[in-house]
């Protein structure tokens, strides 16, 4: 059964450089004319996750995951990989499993109050919710906001019982509105055996109570409260908690219904992002074994929140099964705008950006691609469509593609993870600049 294990896959695909930036061009109409891949830094360990602080200093923040412990590396204004770690905490798992530091998002007042937060797989010694790793978002707070390496205080804001390593989701980003995201997978295992992306509540499995897999948490981390509500699931009912439950959430104050939920029915929303220029929310939804899909959500949107899992696999009928591809339909559920099937190499979805950054022939796009086959997909982004068209890069390299990152200014990058590379996606105006096989780095 397959489970997607996105690090799980032998990591035999080598990023090939040429002699200059990576060119290649499209093959359907109305696509960019070319992108370039522009090499950032190389030389990395098991990297899944690239940000920026917005904090005017040009940095960007690489997670990296080694075996029992995930650190945050630091590329700087002038494009040198910092040989001393950000940041660095122990967690479970390691290279080759779903489990480590999964996710980073700093604050928006960042550079004038230092606070950033990081998610992570418990590691082992830790007291447990669940019968695996709790799934951890950890506040942090620098001293120095400036600083390149971290000094300052670290809090545990909130704490998610797991019950198998794998589909942990773990990306969070800030939103439009300055509320903390969190995307939670269903779980693990395969097919959701307990269905908990589509319970609202709190469910005993084994003797342990599981709340919040399988959803989009919505958090306000910027305001602690002296007595959580009874719905607050990741906090005891009148008791302090480290955030709060918005007030516009749409199960605030509802009885046995977690208040933290913003959408569920999510298998293992891997990757998500926000549209910087809308506020608009794309989801990458890692699929069961057949279909892979893309997630919209319009800011504002006070529509359908269930996104079908464990009922329907992208269009198709999972649970109970099915031969048509109406199953969003019959079920009631929000249909993906992206459907595709694992055909030619791909087998997991990785979401992206739609690029807002200086290429004109990028502006736009979305942007995403797939752990296995590694190809860049440039999709047109129609909010008021029900589906989107995308083409495939021809010629883009074997690799595998673990993330994509956004900088200040809106310039999108690639992770790859198998080859420990960053790359930045230009347009075809990009500057000539020359690479040797023994990469020097520059951005």
């Amino acid at each position: 059964m397959r489970t997607s294990n996105r690090f799980g896959f032998l990591f035999g695909f080598g990023v090939l450089l040429a002699a200059s930036p990576l060119l290649y061009a499209p093959g359907a109409i109305g696509a960019p004319a070319a992108v370039v891949l522009t090499p950032v830094a190389s030389g990395l360990s098991g990297p899944t996750a690239v940000t920026a602080a917005g904090d005017g200093s040009g940095r960007l923040f690489v997670i990296e995951n080694l075996s029992g412990s995930g650190r945050i590396r630091i590329i700087d204004a002038a494009g040198n990989l910092l040989p001393t770690p950000y940041y660095t905490h122990a967690t479970s798992g390691g290279p080759g499993s779903e489990q480590g530091m999964l996710g980073l998002a700093f604050d928006p007042d960042f550079a004038s109050n230092g606070t950033l937060y990081v998610t992570y797989t418990a590691p082992a010694g830790d007291p447990r919710l669940g019968a695996v790793a709790d799934q951890v978002l950890l506040r942090l707070v620098a001293s120095d906001p400036s600083a390149d390496t971290f000094a300052g205080s670290e809090t545990e804001v909130l704490r998610i019982p797991d019950i198998y390593t794998n589909h942990n989701g773990g990306n969070i980003a800030f939103g439009p509105d300055s509320h903390l995201y969190w995307g939670m997978g269903d779980g693990g295992s395969g097919g959701d055996p307990n269905d908990f992306a589509q319970d609202l509540w709190k469910k005993v499995v084994g003797g342990k109570s599981y709340y919040l897999l399988g959803k989009m948490l919505r958090l306000d981390v910027r305001t602690p409260v002296a007595a959580a509500p009874a719905n607050q699931c990741g906090a005891s009912a009148g008791q302090p908690a480290q955030y709060a439950i918005p007030a516009d959430n749409p199960f605030a104050g509802a009885a046995d219904q977690c208040g933290e939920i913003w959408l569920y029915g999510l298998r293992n929303p891997w990757r998500w992002s926000f549209d910087r220029a809308t506020g608009d929310l794309v989801i990458g939804d890692v699929g069961q074994g057949t279909y892979e899909e893309i997630d919209f959500r319009a800011a504002g949107s006070a529509g359908n929140r269930n996104y079908g899992w464990r009922q329907c696999e992208g269009n198709h009928h999972y649970n109970p099964g099915g031969s048509d591809t109406a199953c969003p339909a019959l079920t009631g559920t929000v249909a993906p705008v992206i459907e595709y099937p694992h055909a030619s190499g791909a087998c997991s979805v990785t979401g992206g950006y739609v690029y807002r950054g200086p290429a004109a022939e990028l502006r736009g796009k979305y942007l995403f691609s797939d752990y296995c086959d590694g190809r860049i997909r440039v999709a047109d982004v129609d909010a008021q469509a029900t589906t989107w068209t995308y083409t495939l890069l021809a010629g883009t390299p074997a690799m595998n593609v673990f993330s994509f990152g956004e900088d200040a200014v809106g310039n999108v990058y690639v992770i790859d993870g198998g080859g420990g590379r960053v790359y930045r996606i230009d347009g075809p105006g990009v500057a000539d600049l020359i690479f040797e096989d023994g990469f020097d780095g520059r951005p």
